[in-house]
């Protein structure tokens, strides 16, 4: 169970498996899984001195994606959410990882590395590629949106202090400011 220490604590990320089914939120820093009704409830092994941020999952319905602080800076990790694997670093770079987008088909995951670059990490082999130089204020989160056939990932990122839209496009590797 969730526990004493954290039974009234209001989570700062949510998400919803993709049946419906399950639960998975970050309280205190902490990950854990629950059934949509509340009934059962599961913390999993994640370092008891770092923070979990961001969750999204996998199509699977099984498998977690999430950003965790790494020593100071966030970075992507993968987890079942059965506890049946250990966590596992995808990404880690010397800035942080935030905003993660999932695609439709739950094959790609988008997010923005740092201050200056959008990245995609591909599931089927966890490689990651740099879609997009692009500013990015520290402070702020930004959205990410992959198209209905996930051809195209649209986001916002600033320019001359003003938010602007881009789309990339996945098949010509095309960046276009719109």
């Amino acid at each position: 169970s969730i526990g004493h220490q954290v039974k009234d604590a209001v989570p700062n990320t949510v998400a919803v498996s993709p049946d419906g089914k399950k639960f998975a939120m970050a309280i205190r820093g902490l990950l854990y899984v629950s059934d949509a009704e509340g009934k059962y409830q599961h913390k999993l092994a994640t370092p008891q001195n770092e923070r979990v941020d961001e969750i999204v999952w996998g199509k699977d319905n099984n498998t977690l994606y999430y950003t965790r602080t790494n020593k100071g800076f966030t970075a992507l990790y993968t987890l079942k959410a059965d506890g049946s694997a250990a966590e596992k670093l995808l990404c880690k770079a010397d800035c942080n990882i935030k905003s993660l987008k999932m695609s439709h088909k739950k094959e790609k995951i988008a997010f923005v590395q740092g201050n200056n670059a959008v990245m995609c990490i591909d599931l089927k082999d966890n490689s990651v590629a740099k879609l997009a130089d692009a500013q990015f204020w520290s402070f702020n989160r930004y959205t990410l949106n992959f198209s209905f056939d996930d051809s195209y990932l649209a986001f916002e990122a600033m320019n001359l202090f003003e938010r602007d839209i881009y789309l990339y496009s996945f098949k010509d590797k095309e960046l276009h400011n719109l």
